[in-house]
This record gives structure tokens, C-alpha cells and sequence, in this order.
């Protein structure tokens, strides 16, 4: 077995950060995972008994955000080799190393020089997504150009997105984001009407369950709206800002009280019971304004069961099959999302329909063990 390094800047627990706690769960010992920062990611994987190695990178480095400006990428340089000088050494105990974002490609090349071993990039982002700036951008399409033996992509939007801005379409392999695939928590109707009491929220009327970080771009303030034409209907909004996002937080709640939602919507914070929330819901939905690179929450609601609503763009319309394995609406449309929301609660038939198909899909083409599958085949071009 092709023995991995695979290191994430951040401990925190965003979408590159959990799937990289899922492979490394499932993975064999030959894998491990690192990180530049603490966070909740790398405690989970604590509890699971695959410690990762935690090298705690300089503030300079880590405060750089996807629209920093040249002169931000020089300040953070001195983190970046220092970072880079201390990784190498654990490098040089395996086989290959891979980056699984983009901060880390940076200190990974570096590391991957002074060790002398293969890099592989692993892109959970759309490149050209206008959140990076052109000198961020082209930063990590040089690194990537130079540096990167092989590129996983988790979608084929982002494939085409990289390709689209000069990446080596010969480097890119597709990885999709994997996942347990077992049966949902089987919570009777007197478990789930209990925890909907002790949140407050009425278990005779439908619950809509929105799950993902807190930041304009998920489009949490989209249910909130679509929320004004459902008056009958509860809503809990799961996740936590991350990456300076707190402003945002506060605005979905100011517009939660200016439009008199306080007694039907739940703000619950992160949770590491997603997959028991998600069960307790009626339909689970998916809001982001902006193309999403792959999708983990839409997956993750119809292996829990629940028929899902998500935003037509980027690599979700690779997951749901619109009216087979779920719904599609356009991006930023409250109306369109309540009215799918309408229809569902309308049809029983459809709705069981949609999540028994969609369970189903999903089972079948996101297991964790494919993703393992993929991975190792890849570590495997390069050793």
C-alpha cells in the first residue's frame, strides 16, 4: 500500500477538512492526515484513533483569505517556509504527500521539494470562483503547474473550472467526496417529536433542515425568505461561521426577527448529530447562491433519508437527477424554494418516492469505499 501524508491548513471542520477526516477514518494505517492549525477536525479524528500531526503555522499565513492581495502573499511568506521546512521532515516518512487546499499547497510544494517526494493537489474549490483573487489564482495555478504531480478534483465543475484557467487537463483525476453509506439513524416518531419539543419548535408541523457553514454564499437568508410564503412550516438552521464570517450570522438573525420568524426557526449552531437532525426533518434543503465545487450536505441528506430541495449550479447537478433523486431550484429564488418545498408536502407519493431514490443513488455512487478505491489507485501512478 502506497503510504500518504495528506495535509489540510486548517483544523476546522469546512468540506475539504471532513473529507479528509472520512478518508483517513476508512483509510488504511499507511494514510494520515495533517494539519497547519487545530480545530475540530482534528479532534474528531483524535476520537477515532488516527491522531493527526498538527504543525501550528504562523498567524500571517493563516489569516490570508482567498481575495488577498500580492503584498498579503509576501507577508505570509516567512510562515510559508518555515511551515514547509518543518513538514518536510515528516514528509520524508512516506511515500507521496498531497495538499488538500490551497494554503497548503503552497507550504506542500516546498516540503515536497526538500523531502523528495511526489505532490499531488487535492482541489475542493472552484478556481474561478470570483472569491480568489487574480494574483491568489494564479498563484496556485503556478505552484500547481510546477509542483503538483496529479490534481484530484471532487466534481467535474471543478474539473472544468480548473481546466477553464490553465490547468494541465493531463494531471486531473476525479475523486468524489465519500461517505457511510449505512442505514440513517431509525428514530420512531415519539424519539424525534421529543427532540423537536426540547427545541422548542412544534412536532405536528413540517420541519426544514438547512445544513452547512454560516457565510453569505451557503444562502441561508434564501430559506428565511422562501419561509415568509411556508407559515406553517419550522425550519432549523445547522452550522457555525467560519473564517471571519460572524457578520453574517448576526444578519440571519436580524432578518429571522424582522420578519417575525423567531418562534418557528432554530438556530443550533455546529453539530456533530448531523445525520440524527437531518432524520428529524421533513425535507432537507440545499441554498447556495454560488456554484458549489461539489455538494457534501446534499448527499449527506438523501443517505439520511429525507427527500432534498438544493440550488441548480456546480457539482450538485452531478448528485440530484431533477424529479428522479430529488428537486432543483434556481440559485438566490425564495419563491422557487418554497414552491418546491409546497409541492412536496402537497405529494407524499413524490416525496417518498424522491428519497428512496435518492438514498438509493447515493449509496451506490458516493461510498467511502470507492473514494478509497480512487485514491488509492491515483497514489498508485505516482509510487
Amino acid at each position: 500500500m502506497t503510504s500518504a501524508l495528506i495535509v489540510s491548513h486548517s483544523g476546522e471542520s469546512g468540506g475539504a477538512e471532513l473529507f479528509l477526516v472520512d478518508l483517513i477514518s476508512a483509510g488504511p494505517r499507511d494514510w494520515q492526515a495533517g494539519f497547519l492549525s487545530g480545530g475540530a477536525a482534528v479532534e474528531a479524528l483524535s476520537r477515532r484513533g488516527r491522531p493527526p500531526i498538527v504543525l501550528e503555522a504562523g498567524s500571517r499565513m493563516l489569516s490570508v483569505r482567498r481575495g488577498a492581495s500580492l503584498g498579503g502573499l509576501i507577508a505570509a511568506t516567512g510562515d510559508v517556509m518555515v511551515a514547509a521546512w518543518r513538514l518536510s521532515k515528516h514528509a520524508r516518512g512516506f511515500d507521496v504527500l498531497c495538499a488538500n487546499s490551497q494554503k497548503a499547497l503552497f507550504v506542500c510544494a516546498l516540503a515536497a521539494i526538500l523531502a523528495r517526494r511526489p505532490l499531488i493537489w487535492l482541489l475542493h474549490d472552484i478556481i474561478t470562483d470570483a472569491a480568489f483573487s487574480s494574483i491568489n489564482r494564479r498563484a496556485a495555478l503556478i505552484f500547481a503547474r510546477l509542483f503538483a504531480r496529479r490534481i484530484a478534483v471532487n466534481s467535474q465543475e471543478t474539473r472544468k473550472a480548473l481546466v477553464a484557467a490553465g490547468g494541465q487537463k493531463e494531471k486531473v483525476r476525479l475523486i468524489y467526496n465519500g461517505f457511510d453509506v449505512s442505514s440513517p439513524p431509525d428514530l420512531s416518531p415519539i424519539e424525534i417529536g421529543a427532540r423537536l419539543e426540547a427545541l422548542g419548535l412544534d412536532p405536528s408541523r413540517p420541519v426544514i433542515g438547512v445544513f452547512a457553514r454560516l457565510c453569505e454564499w451557503k444562502g441561508q437568508h434564501v430559506l428565511l425568505h422562501a419561509l415568509e410564503e411556508l407559515p406553517r412550516v419550522q425550519a432549523i438552521v445547522v452550522g457555525a461561521p467560519l473564517f471571519g464570517e460572524e457578520r453574517y450570522e448576526a444578519n440571519i438573525h436580524a432578518i429571522a426577527e424582522q420578519l417575525g420568524l423567531q418562534e418557528r426557526v432554530r438556530f443550533l449552531g455546529f453539530r456533530d448529530d448531523v445525520p440524527a437532525l437531518m432524520s428529524m426533518c421533513d425535507i432537507v434543503v440545499h441554498t447556495s447562491i454560488a456554484a458549489e465545487p461539489f455538494g457534501r450536505v446534499v448527499v449527506e441528506g438523501m443517505l439520511a433519508g429525507r427527500p432534498v430541495v438544493a440550488t441548480a449550479s456546480g457539482g450538485v447537478t452531478e448528485i440530484i437527477r431533477d424529479g428522479e433523486t430529488g428537486l432543483l431550484v434556481p440559485p438566490g429564488d425564495a419563491p422557487a424554494l418554497a414552491a418546491a418545498i409546497t409541492r412536496l408536502m402537497n405529494d407524499p407519493d413524490m416525496a417518498q418516492r424522491l428519497q428512496a431514490a435518492g438514498r438509493a443513488d447515493t449509496a451506490a455512487r458516493f461510498s467511502q469505499g470507492a473514494t478509497q478505491e480512487a485514491f488509492a489507485a491515483l497514489l498508485a501512478e505516482l509510487v
